[in-house]
């Protein structure tokens, strides 16, 4: 019994040195915050046997009202009297931390277990959080009192691990929040520990992993934990990722982890991980979609649209982003609109921005037309326009048929000329392009060879057939 007590009064003389370290560099920061709150938060995890007993302290809160998101499974909640002012802020359903001048509130809660833990187990979200406010830093320690042995993981970086007698402890340290705590059976030892990665396994290509962790600074992402096993079933959470590839066959998937590291993005959603990886690094990175939609994105635009998309996402870090979320700021740095990230996802498209304009013709608005721009060129659908301004629209494998009451065209696929009335003319570019199985044709070659007049104003674009009037 002396000893566990020596040694829990040397854990509590590591937790108050760093914790001063840490206030200290936070109050010594020069420059504000801004609106959005900001914490410190230091976690503490007991694994018994059928329960993991949670104390989760806020330090360095503002005056201001905050919500507790607790976890869902979480039971047993309640204040945890820390110090004598701990618990003054917190209101009695433990969902609120209340207005007022205490910097640091203590909760705790327990998370069941539905089963024993047998060869490994991934507690998802298993910690408490503040709405509208982010963690600067988490310090996370985790106690076993149940024997259970095996190793802890967190996506933090381990600071220092000690086994007894009768517990084990864990301690872990890192900037940002934690969202999952991993155990398994299987200790693996630490083969490589950098700035922002840590990889547990047998061996490790020392270089590799640099180039890793070097990828990861690039990045600017929190850190992450790999752990390499040949034998052990793939697994991938926020902040982890546990795989049998070897470390030279790591780069995107340690990229894709960092990413989800800085951002909320679906698990199922490797495009938009892949090309936010892409554009953070300047590298092509995910699947071999994400690398190609990549290339396509960056050829597109401007060197300043680059860098303003660039810092848009940085802006960004720790919101959810999606495919409409990613197309919205692709569609603020061009002036256009687009849906380019959201149509990869359902097939093979290219970069077209959209005119968001009302499209009339004839009188009355087309609801289902959609103007696009494409490589500077304003392109419309040409069967919707045309069948519906005196022409039919008919495409086989070689040519695209237009044909009026008076007029014929035949335009080839294969080569840049059109046929007129049975007269051969050629074309140094082709006015139309196929999008999405569907010929548009350019602004341009409407109102030359097709008599449409086509006329804008800031919030309508109007088309109107000017055949049966006098040309001049």
């Amino acid at each position: 019994m002396k000893i566990i007590l020596r040694i829990v009064g040397l854990l509590v003389i590591m937790n108050s040195a760093l914790l001063y370290i840490h206030y200290s560099q936070m109050a010594d920061a020069s420059g504000t915050l801004g609106k959005e709150s900001r914490y410190i938060q230091e976690i503490e995890v007991i694994n018994r046997a059928d329960t993991l007993f949670v104390r989760h302290h806020f330090h360095n809160l503002d005056g201001e009202r905050h919500e507790i998101i607790l976890p869902a499974e979480s039971r047993n909640r309640a204040c945890f009297l820390a110090t004598e002012s701990s618990c003054t802020r917190i209101n009695e359903n433990i969902t609120a931390i209340l207005e007022g001048e205490q910097s640091r509130q203590s909760i705790s809660y327990e998370i069941p277990k539905s089963e024993k833990l047998e060869s490994r187990k991934l507690f998802k979200e298993p910690f408490a959080a503040l709405r509208n406010a982010k963690p600067d830093s988490t310090i996370l320690h985790v106690t076993d009192e149940s024997g259970v042995g095996g190793m802890w993981v967190s996506g933090l970086a381990l600071v220092g691990a000690k086994e007894m007698d009768m517990i084990n402890y864990s301690m872990f340290k890192g900037n940002g929040k934690v969202s999952d705590l991993y155990w398994q059976r299987k200790k693996l030892p630490q083969a490589f520990r950098g700035d922002r990665i840590s990889i547990y396994g047998e061996s490790v290509d020392a270089e590799l992993a640099e180039q890793l962790n070097s990828a990861l600074l690039k990045l600017n992402s929190q850190h992450i934990s790999v752990m390499t096993d040949p034998k052990g079933k793939p697994l991938q959470a926020s902040r982890m990722l546990i795989t049998q590839k070897e470390t030279a066959e790591l780069l995107d998937e340690v990229l894709d982890r960092g990413v989800r590291s800085l951002y909320s993005i679906s698990e199922k959603d490797k495009l938009v991980s892949g090309l936010i990886a892409s554009i953070s690094t300047d590298t092509p990175s995910g699947t071999n979609k994400a690398k190609a939609v990549y290339e396509s994105l960056q050829s597109s635009l401007t060197a300043k649209q680059y860098e303003m998309l660039k810092s848009r996402l940085a802006e960004k870090q720790g919101e959810r982003i999606d495919a409409a979320e990613l197309d919205k700021l692709i569609g603020e740095v061009c002036g256009w609109k687009t849906s380019f990230v959201e149509k990869n996802e359902e097939g093979d498209y290219p970069f077209v921005l959209e005119d968001t304009r009302t499209i009339t013709m004839n009188g009355e608005i087309q609801e289902d037309i959609q103007v696009v721009i494409m490589d500077k060129q304003t392109l419309y659908p040409a069967n919707k326009v045309l069948t519906r301004n005196g022409y039919s629209v008919s495409v086989n494998e070689s040519s695209i048929y237009i044909e009026s009451a008076t007029e014929n065209f035949r335009f080839s696929l294969r080569d840049s000329f059109y046929v007129l009335n049975e007269k051969r003319y050629e074309l140094r570019e082709k006015p139309y392009v196929l999008i999405n199985n569907e010929y548009y044709f350019e602004e341009d070659a409407l109102r030359r060879l097709f008599h449409l007049s086509i006329q804008k104003n800031e919030d309508t674009i109007t088309v109107k057939s000017l055949i049966g009037e006098e040309l001049k």
